[in-house]
């Protein structure tokens, strides 16, 4: 058979494996595009158009107007192509063809596309997660299926149960007296099926009296159960808080993204607990996985006095310092805390903590050399021609993948394992390029929304950079050999990760790398092997119990796990050491910048972009000098020009270079100027309101020189930066959201309008050395106060009608936060009723009106004073009232308002039905534009005298109107 046609050749080498990947991958983004790819992409943070400003990721940075980051990023990538086309050029020469072989091989080029780009087609339509239906939104619905995952078995007052459910059957809890309605949302039911939902199982406000919803509330649930609930659900949505006024920022997490790359098609919570049946327990590798967890817990000392007697323990891993273990030897990373991920992502070693290639490949190689040992002893003369113990290294990398709950990482570590064992045995003929592809087209084939996750291309890019860089050099020899290749390899994974990481997410971590060079050994040839011997000591435990050889008092001793608990007790202790301090140095030196790079280093540090470029040019530089097989005057030539071009960029960072010279002499004189220099397209006011969900977070930023003084205390100078209200209470932050917080770190004041948790929950996120003075009406301070600790340590002034405050002076007229309520003295029982109503004011033109809570009573007190200051014209932005609550804005106080825009600050789905559909009648009867924070994302207001306008964060696909109502978007 001729070489060219032996089937391995046509599929197997290396042009063949790149034309099957580039294939698969164009299938597989194909499969995303049409009616449901869009579906989801327009409820994303970013929508089906592109921000104004600029969009995320990659496309932030092609949409860059500066010529140095154009000039880097080129230079850098026409390097890196040379590289590549000249390692393959030599790899893989071949002699000019005739006619008839270009003619052969074009059809070989074309079957290979072909089929590929079909499979990828329909493996990624096969497993498309399709949007459930708007029609069961909020419908209570009879939901039966397997727990996959849950991070805890019991819920508490301060946390809820997060579990995933794989829908196995679903029917409508209570059907109407409307047939084809009933038969049209029992259809869209029947499209959850085989689908992932992600549930919450809440702790009640309320204790309940009965026994059987007392009893359904301590009831564990654990990952593998069948379980049949009543639940509410609604389709997939997120919040969308870009910077406005700069690059939009890349940091941003983008839930809805998320939620389509974990395949879960809705999200909701458990209703009516004591109707909730467990139909079966664990089986098969779940149950495995379950008593893995609960003699590891046992074991650890945390179970201690339960369990006992054929009893059941209750793992509860959050705050447990045996969390790490779970985390490490079982895939358990739902054990691990928000804390715990934050001080993992500030140092740098998240890898460490995802079962991954590390972990996987470890596993295998420990399992390899014992089993090539054993081997030995057994089979002097043939053990290194026996296929043995490459097959039970295999089966070891899938068992631990399998025991770790085949996560798409652990599926990756164990498809890439598994072709390197592949390779390394010999049996192959494949080379290492031809393996990464290889590896790669299997991850996408059995996974295919593996296409958009990061951690995909982040570990192959790693393993890549690996091979360019080792390619063709000997091994090292001694300890000072690997010593040094070790630094040299952890040294470019964190150019490699550093940059991609700074251009994907907008930071880097400085510890990375000596954090990696400590932690890496110490978790690989270390803890990890400690934690797998624990395994293998509590086998022998359960092995020896089992014989009935072993006396009484022994046998307790090995029930207890004396031997597996004293090691996995003494590396828990270890590691909950370690991980304080990290935190600690994470909390000190943390992540690079402070800021997103949107909001910092692409827009007011001009020496950390440097720095950013500087660390690309090396990088290029360490590729061009690692890859083995190049001409000597290339190799120098490509290390010469990116070495010099990242030391010059490094040099105009440094403190007394002419840049940062020329950053500090502009900060210093930024007041000082900003009034001067004001234009006409510059706005004089920003104001934002943020989306955080059901609740109200505003900040506005005052472009003005600042006032030296304003009426309460003429010693203090009013701050440029400002919010009123903070959102709800939530690990997400909402007082620090893009664009919220002053990116220099001046402290800001704060208007509280009252202290319900969904205005004031958020006042917990900041500290009393950021807030230059708290504005709180005198009927809720001492509600805040039970909120709060540390409001003592802050300057607070009582928010009362009569009272202003001065931003600063434009065009011989005062720009004022006017109070308008409540009247000194007020007294009434419903504290919506004391809300801090604000108006912003240029001299005695009202701009802009927050008012909280109000209701209709306190609407009509105030209605004709602001009739009065009208005088006639509009009210250029009104941020309704109570999130649009019926109780609100009234008919006459719309009307004497005649609001240019109208923006409710409610949730897309939430459960108080805001906005009313009276309250939208009212406003399109009297309102020019109107907007919902839910469907429109966050909303950004800029004002000047020349004009104002108003964006929305995100934008609605194929919508061409001036301002999108809330009836439309629906």
């Amino acid at each position: 058979m001729n070489k060219s046609s032996h089937p391995a050749r046509f599929w197997l080498s290396p042009a063949s494996l790149a034309q099957l990947l580039a294939g698969l991958v164009v299938g597989i983004w194909l499969s995303r595009q049409g009616e449901w790819g869009a579906d989801w992409q327009s409820r994303s943070s970013a929508g089906l158009g592109a921000q104004e400003g600029g969009a995320h990721g990659w496309a932030a940075f092609m949409t860059l107007s500066d010529n140095l980051m154009l000039a880097t990023l080129l230079l850098c990538w026409l390097m890196v192509a040379g590289v590549l086309a000249a390692t393959l050029a030599r790899a893989f020469p071949h002699s000019a063809p005739d006619a008839e072989s270009r003619r052969s091989r074009l059809g070989a080029l074309s079957l290979r596309l072909s089929a590929a780009l079909g499979v990828g087609l329909v493996i990624g339509l096969l497993q498309q997660p399709l949007v459930m239906a708007e029609a069961l939104t909020r419908q209570e619905l009879w939901l039966e299926g397997r727990v996959e995952q849950v991070n805890r078995a019991l819920p508490t007052p301060d946390d809820s149960v997060r579990l995933v459910l794989r829908v196995s059957r679903c029917d409508l809890f209570q059907p109407t007296e409307v047939p084809s309605a009933d038969a049209g949302r029992q259809a869209a039911c029947q499209r959850l099926l085989d689908q992932r939902v992600q549930l919450r199982r809440y702790w009640p406000r309320k204790l309940p009296r009965d026994v059987a919803t007392r009893e359904a509330l301590a009831t564990p649930w654990q990952a593998g159960e069948r379980w049949r609930m009543v639940v509410r659900l609604v389709p997939p949505h997120g919040a969308s808080n870009p910077a406005f006024g700069r690059s939009a920022s890349p940091a941003e997490f983008d839930r809805v993204a998320w939620l389509w790359r974990e395949g879960i098609v809705a999200t909701g919570y458990v209703r009516q607990l004591s109707l909730a049946q467990r139909l079966a327990p664990p089986g098969g590798l779940a149950a495995l996985r379950l008593h893995a967890e609960q003699a590891l817990w046992q074991r650890c000392g945390e179970g201690e006095g339960e369990g006992k007697g054929g009893g059941e323990a209750l793992v509860d891993w959050p705050g447990s310092p045996c969390r790490w273990l779970a985390a490490l030897t079982l895939g358990k990373v739902s054990a691990l805390t928000h804390d715990d991920w934050d001080t993992l992502n500030a140092t740098g070693l998240t890898h460490l903590a995802v079962v991954s290639g590390l972990h996987v490949g470890l596993m295998a190689s420990l399992v390899l050399g014992l089993s090539f040992g054993v081997l030995r002893l057994w089979r002097p003369g043939g053990w290194r021609f026996s296929v043995a113990p490459w097959w039970l290294a295999c089966l070891a990398a899938w068992s631990f993948a399998l025991l770790a709950g085949l996560a798409p990482p652990a599926l990756r570590a164990a498809l890439m394992v598994t072709v390197g064992l592949w390779m390394a045995s010999g049996r192959s003929g494949l080379g290492v390029w031809q393996v990464w592809m290889l590896a790669l087209i299997l991850v996408l084939g059995l996974d295919p929304l593996a296409l958009w996750r990061p951690g995909t291309w982040l570990s192959f890019i790693a393993v890549a950079v690996l091979l360019l860089a080792w390619q063709g050099r000997s091994r090292p020899r001694g300890m000072r050999g690997w010593c040094l290749a070790t630094l040299r390899s952890q040294w470019l994974l964190t150019l490699v990760m550093g940059a991609a990481l700074l251009l994907s997410r907008g930071q880097l971590s400085w510890l990375s790398l000596p954090m990696n060079l400590l932690m890496a050994p110490l978790v690989t040839l270390l803890i990890v092997p400690l934690g797998m011997l624990g395994w293998g000591l509590a086998g022998l435990e359960q092995l020896l119990l089992f014989t009935g050889l072993v006396p009484s008092r022994p046998a307790a001793m090995l029930a207890d796990g004396v031997f597996s608990g004293g090691l996995w007790q003494l590396l828990a202790q270890g590691m909950a050491q370690t991980m304080e301090i990290l935190s600690s140095l994470a909390s000190t030196q943390g992540r690079w910048p402070q800021t997103p790079m949107a909001a910092g280093l692409l827009d007011a540090t001009p020496s950390a972009l440097i720095l950013t470029l500087a660390v690309m040019a090396l990088l290029g530089a360490w590729l061009a000098e690692g890859v083995p097989g190049l001409d000597g005057r290339l190799k120098r030539l490509c290390g010469s020009v990116a070495l010099c071009w990242g030391l010059s960029l490094a040099v105009l960072a440094l403190p007394w270079s002419p840049a940062a010279l020329a950053t500090v002499g502009r900060d210093a004189g930024a007041r000082a100027t900003e009034a001067a220099s004001f234009s006409p397209r510059a706005p004089a006011l920003s104001l934002t309101v943020h989306d955080v969900g059901q609740g109200l977070a505003l900040s506005l930023h005052s472009h003005l020189s600042p006032s030296a003084s304003d009426s309460t205390d003429a010693s203090r100078q009013v701050p440029r930066h400002w919010r009123y209200d903070l959102g709800a209470a939530s690990r997400n932050a909402s007082a620090r959201l893009p664009g919220a917080m002053p990116v220099a770190g001046e402290p800001i004041g704060v208007i509280m309008s009252h202290g319900d948790g969904d205005h004031a929950g958020g006042l917990q996120a900041l500290s009393a050395e950021e807030i230059a003075a708290l504005w709180v009406p005198a009927g809720q301070r001492a509600r805040l106060e039970r909120q709060v600790s540390w409001l003592d340590e802050v300057v607070m002034r009582e928010c009362v009608a009569g009272r202003s405050i001065t931003l600063g002076q434009l065009q011989g007229q005062p720009v004022r936060l006017e109070m308008l309520w409540p009247p000194a003295g007020l007294k009434a029982r419903r504290d919506n009723a004391h809300s801090c109503v604000v108006l912003i004011a240029h001299g005695a033109r009202p701009l802009a009106l927050l008012t909280g809570d109000i209701g209709q009573q306190q609407e009509r007190e105030l209605q004709a004073t602001l009739r009065q200051r009208l005088n006639g014209r509009g009210l250029p932005l009104l941020v309704v009232a109570h999130h649009g609550s019926r109780s609100s804005s009234g008919d006459a106080w719309l009307e004497s308002l005649a609001a240019r825009h109208a923006i409710v600050s409610a949730g897309r789905y939430n459960p108080h039905g805001h906005p009313h559909p009276d309250v939208v009648e009212r406003l399109a009867r009297h309102v020019e534009c109107l907007w919902h924070v839910g469907l429109d994302g966050a909303l950004h207001w800029e004002w000047s005298p020349q004009g104002e306008r108003l964006q929305p964060a995100r934008r609605a696909g194929g919508i061409g109107v001036r301002c999108l109502g809330v009836k439309s978007a629906e």
